[in-house]
C-alpha cells in the first residue's frame, strides 16, 4: 500500500473524522484514534477508516464496536495486509480477527481495557489484531528471495554468456572455413561444431543448475543440450548448402519452410532440456517457451550486429572476429532472457 494509492472512505461520518485527523490539531483530540487502510477481500477496493487502536509491543489492537452494524472487520477473518497510522506514523502488519470466546480474544481484551479503563467493552466485541512482526518477517523473507533471485540471475548470466560465447566460436570458425566446400563437408563440419557448442553451453548451464537444483544430473543436462543444439544446427545448415541460399526457393515453399524450420529451430533446445528439467521443476514445460523467446531475441541481435559488417571477400580472421562479436551479443541476450525465465520457473 503506497501513499499514491487512492482510498475510499465509506460514509460521511468516517470521512469527516479522517479529515479532522489529518489536520495539525487532529492528533491531540483522540490519541488512540488511528486511520486503518486495507484492500477489501471481495471488491478489491482500497478502504480507509478511522478506528480505535491500541499498540502493545509487536501488535496493534483494533476494537470493533457494535460489530453487527459493520462489515469491514469481516475482511480479516482470513489474514491480510493492513496499515494503521498512529501518532503520525504508519505501521504495517498482517491483520486477523480475534473472535469472542477464544483465548486470544481474552488476552487482547485485557490489553485494550488497560488503555481504556473507564470504557465498558462488551465481551462479544471482536478485535482485529495486527501482527507487526509478521510484516517484518514477510519483508525479510521477500528480501531474501529477491537477493537469491538476483544472485541466481547474475551467476546464470555470467556462466551462460561465457559458455555460449566459447561454444559459438566453433560454428563461427567452422562456417568461415568450409563456406565454399562441398555440401557434405559443410554439413559434417557444422553439425560437429553445433554439437560442440551445445556441449559447452550445457556444461556451463549445469554448473549453475546444480546449485539451485541439487538433484539434477550434469551429464544428462549436457547431453540434452548437445542433442538440442545438434537438432537446431541440422535445420540451420540448410541455407548454407543451398546453391543460392533460400532466395532461389519459390514463395509457396519458402514461407512454410521458414515457419516450420524456424519453429523447430527455436523449440529444439528447450524441448530437449525440458526432458531433463521436468523431473525437477513443476510446470517445466514453460522452459520451452522461455528458451524459444531467448534464442529468437539472441538470433535477432546477432543478425542486427553481423549483417552490416559481413561483406564478400573479407579475410577469414575478420569474418571470425565479426562472428565472435555477434556471438557475444547473442549469448548475452539469450543468457539474460533465460536467466529471468529460470528464476520465475524456480519461484513457482
Amino acid at each position: 500500500m503506497t501513499e499514491m494509492t487512492r482510498y475510499r472512505t465509506p460514509g460521511f461520518g468516517a470521512s469527516a473524522v479522517l479529515a479532522v485527523m489529518h489536520t495539525p490539531f487532529g492528533r491531540g483530540l483522540a490519541p488512540n484514534l488511528g486511520e486503518l487502510r486495507y484492500q477489501a477481500r471481495r471488491s478489491g477496493r482500497n478502504i480507509a477508516l478511522p478506528v480505535s487502536c491500541v499498540r502493545s509491543g509487536d501488535i496493534a489492537i483494533v476494537r470493533v464496536a457494535r460489530p453487527e452494524t459493520k462489515q469491514w472487520w469481516r475482511n480479516f477473518r482470513s489474514s491480510r495486509s493492513v496499515s494503521v497510522r498512529l501518532d503520525g506514523h504508519w505501521i504495517h502488519g498482517i491483520g486477523h480477527v480475534a473472535s469472542a470466546g477464544t483465548l486470544e480474544h481474552e488476552e487482547v481484551a485485557v490489553v485494550y481495557q488497560q488503555s481504556h479503563p473507564r470504557m465498558e467493552i462488551p465481551a462479544t466485541d471482536p478485535f482485529v489484531v495486527i501482527d507487526l512482526a509478521a510484516d517484518r518477517r514477510r519483508h525479510d523473507i521477500e528480501e531474501d528471495a529477491r537477493r537469491l533471485e538476483t544472485g541466481i540471475r547474475r551467476r546464470w548470466f555470467t556462466a551462460v554468456t561465457l559458455g555460449e560465447l566459447l561454444g559459438f566460436a566453433a560454428p563461427a570458425v567452422a562456417g568461415s572455413v568450409v563456406w565454399d566446400a562441398a555440401p557434405a563437408v559443410v554439413v559434417a563440419a557444422m553439425l560437429v561444431a553445433g554439437a560442440f557448442e551445445g556441449t559447452v553451453l550445457g556444461w556451463f548451464q549445469a554448473r549453475v543448475l546444480r546449485q539451485v537444483l541439487p538433484g539434477i544430473r550434469s551429464r544428462a543436462w549436457v547431453l540434452a543440450t548437445a542433442l538440442g543444439a545438434l537438432a537446431a544446427w541440422s535445420i540451420g545448415v540448410v541455407p548454407m548448402i543451398s546453391s543460392d541460399g533460400l532466395g532461389s526457393w519459390s514463395p509457396i515453399l519458402l514461407v512454410p519452410a521458414l515457419v516450420i524450420g524456424g519453429s523447430l529451430l527455436l523449440l529444439s533446445l528447450g524441448v530437449s532440456q525440458w526432458v531433463v528439467l521436468r523431473h525437477h521443476v513443476p510446470r517445466a514445460a514453460r522452459w520451452i517457451a522461455i528458451t524459444a523467446a531467448a534464442w529468437l531475441a539472441g538470433l535477432v541481435s546477432f543478425t542486427v550486429i553481423t549483417t552490416p559488417l559481413w561483406h564478400p571477400g573479407q579475410s577469414v580472421p575478420l569474418v571470425v572476429l565479426i562472428g565472435i562479436v555477434g556471438g557475444f551479443v547473442m549469448a548475452a541476450t539469450m543468457a539474460a532472457v533465460t536467466g529471468w525465465g529460470l528464476t520465475k520457473l524456480l519461484s513457482t
